[in-house]
């Protein structure tokens, strides 16, 4: 865990894009008002809260974000894109920084799909018009209420094309990503040659409508955020195992803030049981290790730092890290990463696959 700021160094010239950073939006929905319709606003009546259901660290007090992130101009880290292009962007030399919305994810837990469509285009049209025309290096992950899957590849369609948005944001219901639920959402998302994004979100074992925890819900911060690979694996298998991938071949996903370390038994693991249970899914014709190395790429936030060093070496082999891995930092949250002081033993080669051209790859970013 990296927990001061590094110093600017010649070191920090190179390219780098971070493929997750998260904005925020002061007031919660009281901040979306200017883009919320009258009646939408006099629905929320400006007492509605979005749902959270996060344990944050003890030591983080009553914030998941770094204090020394707070703007100077008032209001919670990440809320000021001005302070965040200083304090962040410059100072480490940020190539493109790829804001996905954490509040935006709690959009998971509002039951009424219609409330979620709402204020789904609210955060999307709020970033638009409060971040982007700040500084060119700002790309959104454009969030879908995945409730109404219809809704969701309309607002796809909607302002998918533009040149500042670069993926979509999914935030996980309690139905598996390989359901034909999804489907509308995921031609939409080929249509306009996005990557889906799939990240926690806080909401995770706490609503009905919010994707669940095998075993049940846990009591603990510490617990929750040792379980979150459970998400990443679950949603990768389903879609694998389901065929999503055969049926929109073009599809790109991003799992962000899962880890990596569990990935090669997880790899190992599909390949076992489909060569055992293969006749169970015909439309599975290739091996599903080539195809998550095909299709799912994964963020290098939270990066996990073994007891020997060299041991995270050979997981980076294993899952081609040079293909799969993007650098991220997680700004501003307490446990952020920097880009100097983050997997200092790679080869300049793999260096800028991971820190840069993955990720320019993934999100169409020159």
């Amino acid at each position: 865990m990296l927990t001061t700021a590094e110093k600017p160094s010649a070191a920090a010239k190179e390219m780098i894009i971070d493929a997750d950073v998260h904005p925020w939006i002061n007031n919660d929905i009281k901040g979306l008002k200017n883009y919320l319709s009258r009646s939408w606003w006099e629905h929320f009546d400006g007492r509605y809260v979005l749902p959270n259901h996060y344990l944050r660290p003890p030591l983080a007090r009553a914030s998941s974000n770094r204090l020394d992130a707070m703007p100077p101009t008032g209001g919670e880290p990440g809320s000021d894109p001005h302070f965040m292009k200083d304090d962040h962007l410059d100072k480490h030399n940020i190539s493109h920084a790829i804001l996905s919305s954490i509040q935006a994810g709690k959009l998971a837990a509002i039951q009424t799909p219609n409330e979620a469509i709402a204020l789904a285009t609210a955060f999307n049209d709020y970033f638009l018009m409060e971040f982007i025309p700040v500084d060119e290096r700002y790309k959104l992950a454009m969030v879908v209420a995945a409730h109404d899957p219809l809704a969701a590849a309309a607002e796809i369609r909607r302002i998918g094309h533009l040149p500042s948005v670069v993926a979509i944001f999914l935030p996980l219901l309690n139905i598996m990503m390989g359901n034909r639920h999804y489907y509308p959402i995921y031609e939409a998302a080929e249509e306009v040659g996005l990557p889906i994004l799939i990240h926690p979100t806080g909401t995770e074992g706490g609503f009905p409508t919010a994707v669940s925890f095998a075993g049940g819900i846990p009591s603990t911060y510490i617990e929750r955020h040792t379980l979150f690979p459970e998400i990443g694996i679950s949603a990768i298998t389903s879609m694998v195992f389901e065929g999503v991938f055969s049926r929109f071949p073009k599809l790109k996903v991003l799992a962000a803030e899962f880890g990596i370390s569990w990935l090669p038994h997880f790899l190992w693991r599909m390949d076992q049981n489909w060569h055992q249970f293969r006749k169970e899914v015909p439309w599975v014709k290739s091996k599903p290790s080539q195809t998550v190395l095909d299709h799912v790429r994964f963020t290098s936030q939270p990066i996990e730092e073994p007891e020997k060093p060299e041991y995270l070496d050979q997981v980076l082999e294993m899952i081609q890290a040079e293909k799969t891995l993007l650098f991220s930092t997680d700004y501003p949250h307490w446990d952020n990463d920097f880009p100097m002081q983050t997997l200092t033993r790679l080869s300049p080669e793999k260096r800028r696959r991971i820190f840069f051209e993955n990720a320019a790859e993934l999100f169409g970013l020159k």
